[in-house]
């Protein structure tokens, strides 16, 4: 019965710990302007499929080896802390369950299975468990502050001191200097008021639980005494160092995973990073009953990035993004650790086994044989996670949306906007089922479909004399854009409605300013140019045919400069960034992170997708001469997640889509704005009203009589 009731009163702990961690990343995702709970959470599903990997390995190398410190430091503290002298391998298992369950509950109480091991498995005194804790503990916290005092030192020499620094060092060096007088003369004195307390009751029952609380605080004062006489401060110091050393090593490395693809615009740079790792983790230790510190963790670091310029959304993203993998890791690690100590009999077995070398081998090969099945489970798992998250963003839609009633273009506003001009949108839509181009004429409203749907159509083009338009269309009936390979090129004409084939295997067609020739991407890594009149190709640029662009990168949405000298594309895979190439000499000129980089009308400036937005995202313009970026457009309204911009060839007016925060290109819910460039955003003109996926518009503008 005692077991039971025990279970249920476990069970409920963990379960409020839930539910506040669930009210706290619910009130922190609401607490991001602009955007509610799912769509936070929407958009960071996003930047944990879009992780770099490698970044996440250096993360699970430095777990293994801040485990194999501490088990040098734990070891060291055991064995002059009592007779015991547990071997090294069931004190590393014990060290990483240790670090699995230190954060599943509130105020480090975690920090009692490392107690319960080792009692139970490895017949370790708990006093000497609990001097081994202790100390360890308070070296911690000084191996930080001399840390922070070399980081603090470091900023001073470069004449930019942090002055938090200044404020934590003295905080940490004062809990260290009352942790150990608490745990020497203190303990001292708690010894003393229960032996004066149990000696002057009279019922046996208190004498005997006085008694024995005595005689725990006698033994761990005797083993704290014995680990202060031994000298080893100063190994435990240097064994304390180097685990916060790499403890912040893979932290970082996991923050720079998260951040440097998804969030180019937060600062990662080590100060600011640590920053907010030491802000999470010190509000993790606070008393506050939160399932494995998640809602506490985010807060603390979410406030000391916001302090240091990031967007909330980024901030809050990125910290709970980290606190996932890092949980993720640290729990495979620590369960893989509990199996083994249980497979083994405990290290008291182990311990016997001693004397049974062939035994002990046994068990070893054993235990590394399912340390090494694991790891592989776990790559494997890794592996087929990242194939379902392909899969499913490789899907066909299941839903195309509906028409929203009671909507319309406005038309006095779509009047001044244009100007007494006339024009048509082309774009992409699946409102017909299928992904197909639609027309619609301005300002009349009228909507027509262009292509049958019979297979997916996108990214259309309209030719500078408005009479013609390049698209890609999908070898099969509906093929993701998100893969570049399966697709051709095609013409089609606006007045008799014929089609053309003009290349097998391209995609993103454009077209040069005359209207002669055709730019498209084939196969994803060649950039061609197609001379209309004669059918002959011309070969761009490709991956690996130039230093700065490395073989296995992807070049998507080419777009030539009107002089038909700089190429302005989007680099994915090998290498990351959008860049400009000049084409005489093959020189490449990053201009940072983002996607869709093109060219403006006249050649003046260029223009982007990137971070940095309300809703993650907002347009850049750059300018030519010095492709310096400049925020250029980010909806006020609900519609804020921008994408897929195109400015007409007059050169005044841009046409783009916005969702409200998702991102899949050809899924989400995109709709098409008109936008007078240099007007303020919020005079921006939404031309579509489809819950389907509406994407890729261009405008074409008649000649004024």
């Amino acid at each position: 019965m005692r077991a039971e009731g025990a279970m249920r009163r476990t069970c409920g702990h963990l379960l409020l710990a839930l539910l506040v961690s669930l009210l706290l990343l619910g009130l922190l995702a609401r607490s991001v302007p602009g955007e509610g709970a799912l769509p936070f959470f929407s958009r960071l599903l996003v930047t944990l499929q879009h992780l770099a990997l490698p970044l996440v390995a250096v993360y699970v190398g430095a777990s293994l080896l801040r485990s194999l410190l501490q088990t040098g430091r734990y070891r060291l503290l055991l064995e002059h802390s009592g007779p015991e002298r547990p071997g090294f391998l069931p004190v590393f298992l014990v060290t990483m369950s240790r670090n699995m369950f230190i954060d599943l509950l509130p105020a480090r109480l975690g920090e009692l299975s490392f107690v319960a091991m080792l009692n139970r498995g490895c017949r370790v005194s708990a006093a000497a468990c609990l001097s081994a804790l202790a100390i360890a503990f308070l070296f911690d916290l000084l191996a930080l502050a001399l840390i922070l005092v070399v980081l603090l030192g470091w900023q001073l020499v470069q004449l930019r001191p942090q002055w938090w620094l200044i404020a934590v060092i003295p905080l940490l060096l004062l809990l260290v200097l009352a942790g150990f007088a608490a745990l020497f003369p203190g303990l001292r004195g708690c010894e003393a008021l229960l032996r004066r307390w149990s000696g002057g009751r009279s019922w046996p029952l208190l004498r005997k639980l006085g008694g024995r609380a005595m005689a725990f605080v006698s033994a761990l004062i005797q083993a704290l005494q014995q680990a202060r006489a031994a000298g080893i401060s100063g190994r435990l110091l240097a064994y304390s160092l180097a685990v916060r050393l790499a403890k912040y090593l893979g932290l970082y490395s996991l923050f720079c995973a998260v951040a440097m693809l998804q969030f180019p615009e937060v600062d990662t740079a080590l100060t600011p990073v640590l920053m907010a790792l030491v802000s999470g983790e010190a509000a993790a230790a606070l008393p506050v009953p939160a399932f494995m510190g998640f809602g506490v963790y985010e807060g603390g670091g979410m406030l000391a990035l916001s302090a240091l310029g990031a967007s909330r959304s980024a901030a809050l993203a990125i910290m709970l993004g980290l606190h996932l993998l890092s949980q993720a890791v640290d729990y495979g690690l620590g369960c893989a650790a509990l199996v083994l100590f249980v497979v083994l009999g405990s290290g008291r077995a182990a311990a016997k086994g001693a004397s049974d070398p062939g035994r002990r081998k046994r068990r070893l090969l054993f235990a590394l044989l399912l340390l090494m099945l694991g790891l592989a489970a776990a790559l494997v798992s890794v592996r087929e996670l990242r194939h379902w998250q392909r899969r499913q963003a490789m899907a066909p839609p299941t839903s195309f949306g509906e028409t929203l009633p009671g909507e319309s273009v406005q038309s006095g506003h779509l009047a001044q906007i244009l100007r007494g001009r006339r024009g048509f949108l082309v774009w992409s839509s699946n409102r017909s089922g299928n992904h197909a181009l639609w027309r619609l004429d301005l300002p009349e409203g009228r909507l027509s479909r262009l292509t049958d749907g019979h297979h997916a159509a996108a990214f259309p083009r309209i030719a500078p004399d408005g009479r013609r338009v390049l698209f890609a269309r999908s070898k099969t009936r509906w093929n993701s854009q998100r893969d570049h390979l399966a697709w051709d090129v095609y013409l089609l004409d606006l007045q008799s409605g014929a089609e053309r084939l003009l290349a097998r295997d391209g995609n993103a067609p454009t077209w040069s300013a005359d209207g002669n020739s055709v730019f498209f991407q084939r196969q994803g890594r060649q950039m061609l140019r197609l001379d209309l009149a004669s059918g002959r190709e011309q070969l761009l640029l490709a991956s690996g045919g130039n230093l700065a662009v490395p073989q296995d990168t992807w070049l998507e949405t080419p777009s030539l400069s009107p002089d038909g000298r700089r190429l302005a594309v989007t680099l994915r895979g090998a290498r990351r960034a959008t860049a400009v190439v000049d084409l005489a000499d093959g020189a490449l000129h990053p201009v940072g992170d983002g996607c869709q980089l093109a060219w403006s009308p006249d050649g003046s400036y260029l223009f982007k997708v990137d971070h940095g937005g309300r809703q993650q995202n907002a347009f850049y313009r750059l300018d030519a001469r010095t492709l310096a970026p400049l925020k250029w457009l980010d909806l006020p309204g609900e519609f804020s997640h921008e994408y897929f911009p195109r400015v007409a060839g007059s050169g005044d007016l841009l046409v783009f889509a916005a969702s409200r925060g998702d991102h899949e290109h050809d899924k989400a819910d995109y709709e098409i704005f008109l936008w007078q460039i240099g007007r303020p955003p919020a005079e921006a003109l939404r031309l579509t009203f489809h819950s389907g996926n509406d994407n890729w518009p261009d405008l074409y503008l008649y000649p004024e009589p």
